[in-house]
């Protein structure tokens, strides 16, 4: 894959083959490299890649509920060291579907077992800071990489290739898991230290081995699909969070105004993000792919930030100011949205760095500095405003930001 690259147009794909992944009928069949095996077809996300994205919508609900009711420094912190294992546990499982073509009853069996498991991580993240739940979190993120781990055993047996992977994995695993079974025996803060060491290594040892990945490519059409499925789930959120909010408030003028603006910037947001990146994805080599992954991380915990932002802004909607850190939420959430993709777009997607989205970053972090006397529903306004605008110079002038480095 590497010195190859391929611009994905998602109106050129043919209809989605989603219920067959190789031969159905066979329960027991070896796994195979998936690039191999699938390099004549374009592929798309099948049906249990579908279900398993479903466990991610809890951890992503249960996020943004913890967020919302520790809304300072410490609460931010604190959803971001959470937003991580829950992002990392389902990006191994991505990449290992990704690369490898298996759809019998053992890796069935091991994807179910590992949604069941990061249902377990959710269910105690609420729980994590409080003292009660944080061992339950540690055991079950344990579960999550001792299952990819013994999906990596099982592939590399059958496919020469994926020894590579195996051993990548191994180096992370042995130290990481002693980490977080480690911390079980210590309190906080010690555990959550041990916790972030064991993360460090987890997501630097992929990252410094991208040559060796690249001996094993990914799908150039699967994984932005699965990506852009990952936004759209976190995006679903958020449209979940302004339904909600407004019905609490019985249709009253002022927040039912908030939650059609919300929806507005929730709209943006999506068109931003698929309009620079899903149709125009480019994956080059494994510094591609490597930069794609990670900056997704931001992507997705910004769409997060404005979820809560937004629903903030609802409550908020009939006051006249908006809370710092509901303030901070919304516009840092976009922000940090856009700093993501044209990180993406710029590095990924090899384009010039477009200094137009530039503009639009500071922009909004302006309105997180200097918004503190704006009333709430200006603020919003303001900010959907500035999506608006840059979508719509988008439209007149296309081909500003399509230049290839």
């Amino acid at each position: 894959m590497a010195n190859q690259h391929t611009d994905i147009d998602s109106t050129s794909r043919d209809p989605p083959d989603r219920v067959d992944n190789g031969n159905s009928n066979n329960r027991w069949r070896s796994p195979r490299l998936r690039v191999e095996s699938d390099s004549a077809r374009e592929r798309h996300a099948n049906w249990l890649e579908l279900f398993f994205d479903l466990v991610f919508v809890v951890a992503v609900t249960e996020l943004s509920h913890t967020l919302e009711t520790h809304l300072t420094l410490t609460g931010f912190w604190q959803f971001a060291v959470l937003f991580v294992p829950c992002w990392w546990a389902w990006t191994m499982f991505t990449f290992y579907i990704d690369r490898y073509d298996v759809d019998d009853v053992v890796h069935r069996l091991a994807i179910l077992s590992g949604m069941l498991s990061i249902l377990f991580l959710s269910a105690n993240i609420h729980n994590v800071f409080s003292g009660k739940g944080s061992a339950w979190f540690a055991w079950s993120y344990v579960a999550i990489r001792s299952i990819v781990l013994f999906l990596y055993l099982r592939v590399a047996v059958h496919v020469p290739l994926a020894r590579i992977n195996r051993n990548l994995y191994l180096v992370s695993y042995l130290p990481s898991t002693s980490l977080w079974l480690g911390s079980i025996a210590f309190t906080e803060p010690t555990r959550f230290i041990l916790w972030a060491i064991a993360m460090t290594i987890e997501l630097v040892i992929p990252f410094l081995s991208e040559r060796r990945l690249a001996t094993s490519p990914v799908d150039p059409s699967h994984l932005p699909e699965r990506f852009g499925l990952l936004t759209l789930i976190v995006l679903g959120e958020l449209i979940v969070s302004v339904a909600r909010t407004t019905a609490g408030n019985d249709w009253a003028l002022m927040p039912t105004i908030a939650a059609m603006i919300g929806f507005g910037i929730a709209a943006c947001l999506w068109w931003i993000y698929f309009d620079f990146l899903e149709t125009v994805v480019i994956i080059r080599d494994a510094r591609s792919v490597s930069v794609y992954n990670y900056w997704h991380l931001p992507i997705v915990m910004g769409l997060a930030l404005v979820s809560v932002g937004i629903k903030l802004t609802i409550q908020s909607a009939s006051s006249s100011l908006l809370p710092d850190s509901a303030r901070w939420t919304l516009c840092g959430g976009v922000a940090l949205c856009l700093l993501a993709i044209m990180v993406i777009w710029t590095i990924a997607c090899r384009r010039h760095l477009s200094w137009q989205m530039a503009n639009w970053i500071a922009i909004v972090t302006g309105l997180a500095v200097f918004g503190e006397s704006v009333p709430p529903l200006v603020l919003e306004g303001f900010l959907l405003i500035v999506l608006v605008g840059k979508i719509t110079l988008k439209i007149l002038h296309p081909h500003v930001d399509r230049t290839q480095v």
